[in-house]
């Protein structure tokens, strides 16, 4: 889907020309974004549910306490990493959940989401060039239904301008091949679901330490590095889990390239409540749409 991010976790173009010529791109959700920097300005924005993902800096953000290990220590990477496992696998394995994803910086986004084992639904707000972008996804089975305003419409799923506005407000439905490999499932999907949503948790742990999460909740944040893509430098990050179930709380990552600097968090809660979604009534097929691929691809 066109987030022109958030989330952290299909990637947009590399180093794309000016937000002018061309509109952002949200590659996926959650918790989820991605910024797109050259040189030392920031051009494109994205969020990335998925993922994506976007991120918010918690109110109430922990308090830390005594490391369990010393940063540089083998012992201390050795127990991140493994803890950073579990947390990854609490999560793809968790029959779903709620999350907040947020990106503050140049520009703000907003993921909030409903992921499940194979379904979930996603309510964003981005601004791109089209203008200031709200939609709603919903993925039931194979399927992922769109509701969105004209600027989402045009740019999420390339309908054209003079079309746009009789597509807003409608349900669409998008399946698997429309558009050929690159179209809009493509990018529309990834990210709403629970093991999907695990994926954009990208981090290289290198540390923890004892923290108490907002309500007195005893929890670890992990530490360490995210790896630097073909679209982004490295940053870093944080994971904080709860302790003995070790499901995430805040995952939270900060992206500088000169003076420009974009910080993504996303928020979990109801741990181990499963959406409920169905298919919406009415909904029209993207095939039966006037569409074109956006300059930016889908």
């Amino acid at each position: 889907m066109n987030d022109d991010r958030w989330a952290f976790p299909p990637q947009p173009p590399a180093w794309p020309p000016a937000p002018s010529t061309t509109p952002p791109r949200r590659t996926s959700r959650v918790l989820a974004a991605i910024a797109l920097f050259v040189g030392t300005g920031i051009v494109a924005a994205g969020i990335g549910v998925g993922g994506v993902l976007l991120v918010r800096h918690v109110q109430g953000q922990s308090s830390s306490s005594s490391p369990t290990a010393g940063p540089g220590t083998p012992s201390g990477a050795a127990e991140a990493r493994a803890l950073y496992q579990k947390a990854v696998a609490a999560t793809a394995a968790s029959a779903g959940f709620h999350y907040v994803a947020t990106a503050s910086g140049d520009e703000s986004q907003t993921i909030v989401g409903d992921a499940g084992h194979a379904d979930g639904d996603q309510q964003i707000t981005f601004v791109s060039s089209y203008g200031t972008e709200q939609f709603t996804l919903e993925l039931v089975g194979s399927t992922v239904y769109f509701q969105g305003n004209a600027p989402a419409a045009e740019d999420q799923l390339g309908v054209t301008a003079a079309t746009a506005s009789a597509v807003a407000g409608k349900w669409v439905s998008v399946i698997s091949g429309d558009g050929g490999a690159n179209g809009p499932y493509s990018v529309l999907q990834p990210g709403i679901t629970a093991a999907s949503q695990a994926t954009e948790l990208t981090l290289t742990a290198s540390s923890t330490a004892n923290v108490t999460a907002p309500g007195g909740v005893a929890a670890t944040k992990i530490s360490g590095i995210v790896p630097a893509t073909q679209t982004i430098p490295a940053g870093t990050g944080s994971l904080v889990v709860a302790q003995g179930s070790n499901l995430p709380i805040t995952y939270s990552s900060v992206v500088s390239a000169g003076v420009a600097t974009l910080t993504f968090t996303t928020t979990f809660s109801n741990w181990g409540t499963a959406p409920t979604v169905s298919a919406p009534t009415g909904a029209v097929a993207w095939t039966t749409l006037t569409t074109a691929p956006p300059p930016g691809g889908y």
